[in-house]
């Protein structure tokens, strides 16, 4: 293993041991800017995915289970892989507390996912492909262990979380540039804001899988509102339950709408043999 691979994976212990528990609840609370982004995210891969009673799911990148928690009573089994020891900790922690018995986590890279071939008829890859070294081989390791006609829910920062009306100004203008992690350490990944290696946009994501077995059936982006101080800004509204509630509301509309214009954009795609 080299000393990159080393420090990188070392990088990802030390954010488990430092913010794992909170992946279960605070991340993707709505009453801040990043957990409405976070939350808002999530609603489009749960419907995307539609969790049914037969499904064996493989969450790829899982950090401390959340996703699989969260479908845990909808569907038959529930597997979570991660680089982390320390999210993988978490995660059994929270399984024990919960008491359940048909999810099961597990330390590993998705370059190399410790699965027979077709074991899965249902794969989410959420907020993980942006920060992976070798996107090709994660993609043939996932195809590996889907099933002919499975499902894949894959979720990316949408031009690095640049996508809405203001991150595209910012571009533009060059205030803004995507600038990839070089500084593989916890305290690299705070200097940097995001630990992105690569950035992708529903053009780029879209012709990418098109070139391999899978057929894109849907591409939504989530979380448009932004603009100077909007962090700030959304503070007070956020902590208010109608103006919540009514934020949430209005973005998922703008969802709906098939605007490519949020943070975050859901790619719902399906593996099949041949595209005819």
């Amino acid at each position: 293993m080299s000393d990159k691979d080393i420090n990188y994976r070392k990088m990802w212990e030390d954010l488990g041991a430092d913010a794992g528990r909170g992946y279960h609840e605070i991340k993707f609370r709505p009453t801040y800017r990043i957990g409405l982004t976070n939350f808002l995210r999530e609603e489009v891969i749960y419907k995307f995915l539609a969790p049914e009673k037969d499904d064996v799911v493989l969450d790829i990148g899982c950090a401390s289970g959340r996703q699989i928690f969260k479908i845990a009573n909808q569907i038959k089994e529930g597997h979570g892989i991660d680089i982390a020891e320390s999210f993988i900790s978490e995660a059994n922690d929270h399984k024990a507390k919960l008491g359940l018995k048909n999810v099961f986590f597990r330390r590993a890279e998705g370059e190399r996912i410790p699965y027979e071939d077709n074991t899965f008829n249902k794969i989410i890859c959420a907020e993980v492909l942006e920060h992976v070294f070798d996107h090709n081989a994660f993609l043939t390791e996932m195809l590996r262990v889907l099933r002919p006609g499975g499902l894949l829910v894959l979720s990316v920062p949408n031009l690095n979380a640049d996508g809405t009306l203001w991150g595209r100004f910012l571009r533009f203008i060059g205030v803004r540039k995507f600038v990839p992690i070089t500084d593989f350490s916890h305290a690299g990944i705070k200097a940097h804001g995001d630990a992105h290696v690569r950035e992708f946009t529903k053009k780029t994501m879209t012709e990418w899988l098109a070139t391999r077995e899978l057929k894109v059936e849907d591409a939504k982006t989530a979380s448009f509102i932004n603009g100077p101080y909007f962090d700030f800004l959304l503070k007070v509204p956020l902590h208010i339950s109608p103006l919540r509630w009514g934020t949430i509301w209005f973005e998922r509309i703008l969802t709906y709408l098939n605007l490519n214009l949020g943070r975050q954009l859901i790619v719902k795609a399906v593996r099949i043999d041949t595209i005819e």
